[in-house]
């Protein structure tokens, strides 16, 4: 008795399963440059809010000096706004280290897509000139 033989399954290109890449091209490309445009993005979030903590620390520090100076205020109470001015300051700190931190990882991922385009448009060229429509799967390369 014959047993009965499937043929591969095929996606719309007409590729057979086991000869596709779990990613496309341009998937990768919309993905890293993705992960770029959102890096910048929270390089720049991140600048803002350091900005802002400086002046929340800067104003936190004026109110208890004004406290001090001016107002019969209980040391207690000027001393937590001057731990409050502290950490404010502490963290526009951490906000500035992730935005250098978000930029660094933007510029990487730019030079991620940059790399492989060049190297995939070497690719592209030799199975153009090959007349062929698709790269061969790696396991054929062994």
């Amino acid at each position: 008795m014959a047993s009965q033989v499937s043929k591969p399954a095929r996606d719309q290109t007409g590729m057979a399963a086991q000869h596709r890449t779990d990613i496309t091209f341009g998937e990768y490309l919309v993905g890293i440059v993705n992960i770029a445009v959102a890096a910048e993005l929270d390089r720049d979030r991140a600048q803002g809010l350091a900005v802002a903590l400086g002046k929340v620390a800067d104003a936190l520090r004026d109110m208890a000096a004004d406290l001090v100076g001016d107002h019969n205020i209980a040391t207690e109470v000027v001393d937590q706004i001057t731990d409050l001015a502290d950490a404010a300051a502490r963290m526009k700190a951490l906000a500035e280290r992730c935005a250098f931190e978000c930029g660094v990882a933007s510029e990487g991922a730019t030079i991620a897509a940059f790399s492989v385009s060049a190297v995939y448009g070497e690719d592209v060229q030799a199975m153009a000139d090959a007349g062929l429509t698709h790269a061969s799967a790696a396991p054929h390369h062994d």
